[in-house]
């Protein structure tokens, strides 16, 4: 059994991050887990809490080696923190939070967003190496090292839940992101209340006191107040292990749940809609088709960002057998309410949580800034009259049901044009299953439109495809003015969402890269079970430049083309670690081109890359409704000893050329 809080029960809830609660926890147990360290290739292995607070003290001694009049040695200091693994993060929030300072959490790395945050901030911290310590460091890369290495300078800071503890930049879909600063009072409060609703470390007042120790699993960024509350905060400050890093991919879920189940522990999954939807179905003829809950004990399952389709909730509790808690919130509130479908379909807030529908739909909660003062949110909600009566009608929590997003205006060509208003109008269609309208940033006075079909109903070639926007525009005439049609279309079979389940404007900028960029395939989407695998879904675009001089009568993507596409996608996956950018290139093999790849086609680029004897090799192939377009086999050789710095990230993009536009 985990060891229970050092802390009492009457210790006032504002207390577990300001006092420290990790250092008391690692002193009342040192050998006790606080995370499992997941490393490719290897199995997971557990940190105690006496090596987690080597590595923080191993981030003071960093902060210490700063010169001495720097400013961002002093408490109040403010840092920009971004970590791709949640123990990276882990160590380095502590360090400054131990020090009096202060976390800027951005939503992504993009150099544009880093950049945007360096003002006013001492600077970014490095990122941590995989197990935790800071880079080119030796001394202190190992546990005989800590040992020995002097006692960091930590200042002494006076406890205060009214400091803040760390900024958010919210993830929205347009405009510039919004930074939200969190106390730790606020931050507490929340805490305390998934402590009564869902306990997550055993002790003898609780149901879970004879069952196995618990693990936090996530699936979500730690960037982000969702997954940073609930699969950061809340172990940490319970003492209770979480995995080093997110499980990005259902192979990765599967065996973090079998190994620790065979070890004697139960997990707790914080995920999303975006992942629990691409779970595996059990009648998939794979090995990891399995039901999950047959590799291990989950104890329940978290999800939040966007509500859970009904069919995913229900396909997520068959296949791990656990309850799927779904969570209801924003950045600004912080949590609101929660509901567990197979239960019903209503909300019910979270305890502390006060609702009002008169005028608007309306929060007050001691999670927001101000904690005596409504906050009107921009979703619609009605009331739900239960059908208890007398004494238990009184005392029931008020339930409701949320009717969608109130209606967003904005200016086109100076007319005002309801988005939600022509969304409405599109789902009306047949065809149409979901539709986000936005307007375009690089494309005045002009709107885009991404509409979910069902696969069967994509249009596959220009004719169809153009057709298809025909009968969209029609149905929309009627009752909108011609600005307020959509210039710009794509067809998914559904929307490419980021693990908190946003469609972000990294998805809208990728979705149209290619209006400002004429080499570019028309990204529609991808999908991935694993970092060594990943099929791109993609149009090939009216204006690729590469169909100028291939050929007058007829224009194609010249192979060499398909190769270059193939080859970029490659570049961004991973086999224990190393890519194909850490390998020497040796040679084509197996090359075939089967098939004409036309303007307005759409098509599947499916890239593996596997390690054998030879190095590295990536496989790929390239289909469309009409067959086999190309297939082959870019042959690398033994790659390199990987960098100590981690980029896992895509190449860079070429600079944008100017094209007309394409629809």
């Amino acid at each position: 059994m985990p060891d229970s809080s050092p802390v009492s029960p009457d210790t006032p809830v504002t207390s577990l991050l300001t006092q420290h609660v990790w250092r008391q926890l690692a002193e009342q147990s040192p050998e006790a887990p606080a995370c499992w360290l997941a490393i490719p290739g290897h199995p997971l292995h557990a940190l105690t809490r006496a090596e987690l607070m080597a590595r923080v003290d191993a981030w003071h001694h960093w902060l210490d080696r700063l010169p001495g009049d720097h400013d961002a040695r002093q408490p109040g200091a403010r840092w920009v923190l971004f970590q791709p693994t949640t123990l990276g993060a882990c160590v380095q929030l502590l360090a400054l939070w131990e020090r009096g300072m202060r976390a800027i959490l951005p939503g992504d790395d993009r150099p544009e967003t880093l950049a945007r945050l360096a003002g006013g901030s001492a600077g970014q911290l490095p990122e941590t190496t995989a197990d935790g310590w800071p880079p080119g460091q030796p001394d202190f890369s190992g546990t005989a090292a800590t040992a020995s290495a002097p006692a960091p300078v930590r200042p002494d800071t006076t406890p205060d839940a009214a400091r803040i503890a760390l900024e958010l930049c919210t993830s929205g879909s347009t405009g510039e992101p919004l930074r939200i600063a969190k106390r730790f009072d606020q931050l507490e409060a929340e805490l305390a209340v998934h402590r009564v609703l869902w306990p997550l470390a055993p002790g003898p007042d609780t149901a879970l006191a004879s069952t196995p120790d618990t693990v936090s699993l996530s699936q979500v960024s730690h960037q982000h107040i969702y997954g940073l509350l609930v699969s950061l905060l809340r172990p940490l400050s319970e003492g209770v292990p979480f995995l080093s890093e997110a499980c990005h991919y259902p192979e990765q879920l599967a065996a973090a749940i079998a190994q620790l189940s065979g070890l004697g522990h139960r997990c707790q999954l914080v995920s999303s809609p975006a992942q629990l939807a691409r779970l595996p179905q059990t009648d998939e003829q794979t090995p990891s088709a399995a039901p999950l809950a047959e590799l291990g004990q989950v104890l329940r399952v978290f999800s939040s960002g966007a509500p859970l389709p009904a069919e995913a909730a229900r396909h997520a509790e068959a296949s791990l057998k656990a309850p799927v808690i779904e969570l209801y919130g924003s950045t600004e509130t912080g949590g609101i309410a929660r509901r567990r479908q197979q239960e019903t379909d209503h909300w019910t807030p979270l305890p502390a949580v006060e609702i009002t529908f008169s005028p608007d739909f309306a929060v007050r909660s001691p999670f927001l800034e101000a904690p005596d003062q409504w906050w009107q949110q921009a979703d619609k909600a009605a009331l739900v009259e239960d059908a208890a009566e007398g004494d238990d009608a009184r005392n029931a929590a008020p339930r409701f049901q949320l009717l969608g997003r109130s209606d967003r205006l904005v200016k086109l060509a100076g007319k005002r044009v309801s988005l939600s208003a022509v969304e409405r109008c599109l789902s009306e269609q047949a065809e149409v299953l979901e539709v986000r309208c936005l307007p375009m940033p690089t494309r005045e006075h002009r709107l885009g439109a991404v509409v979910v079909m069902d696969e069967r109903a994509l249009p596959q070639d220009h004719a169809s495809r153009r057709d298809l926007i025909a009968r969209l525009r029609r149905a929309l005439m009627p009752g909108f003015e011609r600005i307020a049609l959509p210039r710009y279309w794509r067809f998914v079979t559904r929307l490419p969402l980021n693990a908190q389940g946003k469609f972000t404007a990294d998805s809208i900028a990728r979705l149209f890269a290619d209006l400002d960029d004429p080499r570019l395939p028309r990204w529609l989407g991808d999908t991935s079970s694993g970092p060594q695998q990943s099929t791109l879904e993609a149009e090939v675009p009216d204006g690729l430049v590469y169909l100028d001089g291939h050929f007058a009568a007829q224009p194609l993507v010249p192979g060499v083309v398909m190769l270059k596409w193939a080859r970029e996608q490659g570049r961004t996956l991973r086999v224990n670690g190393v890519g194909m950018d850490d390998a020497p290139f040796l040679r084509l093999e197996r090359l075939k081109f089967s098939n004409l790849l036309l303007p307005g086609m759409r098509f599947t680029l499916s890239t593996h890359l596997l390690e054998d004897a030879q190095g590295l090799r990536l496989d790929f192939r390239l289909e469309s409704r009409a067959g086999l377009h190309a297939s082959g086999r870019l042959r690398h050789g033994q790659p390199h000893a990987p960098d100590v710095t981690r980029d896992d990230g895509p190449a860079a993009t070429p600079s944008p050329h100017s094209t007309s536009e394409a629809s």
